[in-house]
């Protein structure tokens, strides 16, 4: 079992240095994926030509050695799918894609609720059973894998397996649900308008308040659904400005004893100027 050891040892302090920001990048996980791919072969080739000294080891083997190596290789598998087929559309229907895959894990994991419980509460009472090859009372699966290779194969270590991939992937999938949370509303990210060619506003900021405000009360952005914060952040991200407190200018809007909507006013009769302009 030493050599054995020594291979998940070397595999595991590779895994662990893994960041986060590198499994976005295809071709560390086309990496990752043939690491995992290469260390589950090691480790089936060693167990053809050695075999396991005891039950209690053959046991350890498929309940926690190999499903930890292949667990991530399914994991690293799933977030290559995932990347490749993710829509491109803005942060909120990205939202409900990942919603969508989190149902269907845990539609699986509900569907094996009962090993899920079993392996969860480190039971041991079926070991033999479940992790022991050849074993006469076997419990059958959906996934024929499970019996590609008899010699390396028990009926439970891929559940074991898919377990530890469905916890990787939670943290995944949360992650990413909060990096898009914190990007909801950057609508102009650098990729798609450098700051070089953003464009100032070079009217008041008062201007500007009361026209945020107009737009929202008459649901030009969203349906009107988009909240007063969220949309005052994208006009500074879109104007390059920093409106400060604009709930208090517009109080001070509100409270004018005349030409409460001056800018909105100024609009109107310099586009009725223009147009005025251009008919002639």
């Amino acid at each position: 079992m030493n050599k054995i050891n020594d291979l998940v040892d070397e595999y595991k302090n590779q895994v662990n240095n893994i960041q986060q920001d590198s499994l976005k990048e295809i071709s560390n996980l086309n990496y990752l994926i043939t690491l995992s791919s290469d260390y589950l072969h090691l480790l089936r080739l060693f167990v053809r030509q050695r075999g396991f000294p005891t039950e209690v080891d053959e046991i350890h083997f498929f309940k926690d050695v190999k499903p930890f190596v292949n667990g991530h290789l399914k994991y690293f598998s799933h977030v290559h799918t995932y990347l490749m087929n993710r829509p491109k559309v803005n942060a909120s229907k990205q939202k409900k894609y990942i919603y969508i895959i989190i149902d269907k894990l845990e539609a699986h994991k509900i569907r094996q609720l009962d090993f899920v419980r079993y392996y969860r509460h480190k039971a041991t009472r079926l070991d033999h059973i479940y992790f022991v090859r050849g074993s006469k009372t076997i419990a059958i699966s959906n996934n024929i894998n499970h019996f590609v290779d008899p010699e390396f194969s028990t009926s439970h270590d891929d559940m074991v397996a898919k377990i530890v991939a469905y916890d990787l992937l939670i943290t995944y999938y949360r992650q990413e649900l909060k990096l898009l949370k914190s990007k909801k509303l950057d609508y102009l990210n650098e990729d798609i308008l450098p700051i070089s060619q953003r464009f100032s506003w070079t009217a008041s900021k008062t201007d500007l308040v009361e026209l945020l405000y107009a737009t929202h009360a008459i649901g030009a952005i969203q349906n009107g659904n988009a909240d007063i914060k969220n949309l005052a952040k994208l006009f500074e991200s879109l104007f390059d400005i920093d409106l400060g407190n604009f709930y208090k200018t517009y109080g001070e809007i509100r409270a004018r004893e005349r030409d409460r909507t001056k800018f909105l006013d100024n609009l109107k009769s310099s586009l009725l100027r223009r147009m005025d302009a251009d008919d002639d």
